[in-house]
């Protein structure tokens, strides 16, 4: 008899990406990309200048961002109107979400109208985060607040780093982030670099992880103890069990 031969791949090997794979790459960028495009329309995004011309237009160098509808504090407004627009494209599906304040809002998960996590699908959502949103003055403002008060509240917890990337990062001027997102744009190439937020988390993994560790060895020393102490009790029962109960006099 032949002997038959698997065709099964060994689990430990990766899968090569296919050029199907790599269609659903491009076709989730472009989609990623239009959804942000369609944010920044709807809510009326404009870059800021230095100074304006005689035919109304603005010109001169970029000072920031803002949106036209009045509201400058657009963040959720503009996850929103990505969501939206991967709906309209079947790459996403509306629910209503309450939030810790008690607010509801319109979230948008990666699936299709019947319920199904596609490739495609989850792709899209992340290839439109991956465009960021350009931050206002205020908005830029409030996370300054934000990142200062985690900031200090982390230092008097005795958090190590954190502190520190916070409080650089909230000291850091708007002029700063509109200066490098002009020069470097808003894509996040995470193989090539992150943004703030990204590097916080990161660190904060890597100090979750020490702590972890550190419960862990504090864990197995009182394990050890336990242990010791079980030992020596039952060598001292076993030692009153051997003694003679009466004594010569």
């Amino acid at each position: 008899m032949g002997s038959s031969k698997s065709t099964a791949s060994s689990p430990g090997k990766r899968k090569a990406k296919t050029g199907n794979d790599l269609k659903i790459k491009d076709q989730a960028m472009l989609q990623g990309k239009k959804a942000d495009n369609e944010a920044r329309k709807k809510l009326g995004i404009v870059e800021t200048k230095t100074a304006y011309s005689a035919m109304g237009g603005s010109m001169g160098k970029t000072t920031g961002y803002e949106s036209t509808s009045g509201n400058q504090m657009y963040g959720a407004a503009y996850n929103e109107a990505r969501g939206e627009y991967l709906a309209s494209q079947g790459l996403a599906t509306a629910r209503e979400a309450t939030d810790a304040m008690g607010r509801t809002r319109t979230v948008y998960d990666p699936k299709t109208a019947d319920g199904t996590y596609t490739n495609m699908t989850r792709m899209s959502a992340q290839e439109a985060r991956a465009n960021k949103t350009p931050l206002s003055k205020e908005m830029y403002s409030s996370q300054r607040k934000i990142k200062t008060g985690v900031g200090l509240a982390t230092m008097v917890m005795g958090v190590p780093i954190i502190p520190s990337v916070l409080l650089n990062n909230a000291a850091t001027p708007y002029s700063d982030y509109v200066n490098q997102s002009q020069a470097k744009g808003f894509y996040n190439f995470s193989t090539t670099g992150k943004n703030p937020i990204d590097s916080i988390k990161s660190v904060m993994s890597e100090v979750s992880g020490e702590f972890a560790d550190e419960t862990e060895a504090q864990k197995k020393q009182k394990k050890y103890r336990a242990n010791i102490g079980q030992s020596v009790s039952s060598k001292e029962r076993s030692l009153f069990a051997s003694s003679p109960k009466t004594f010569n006099v």
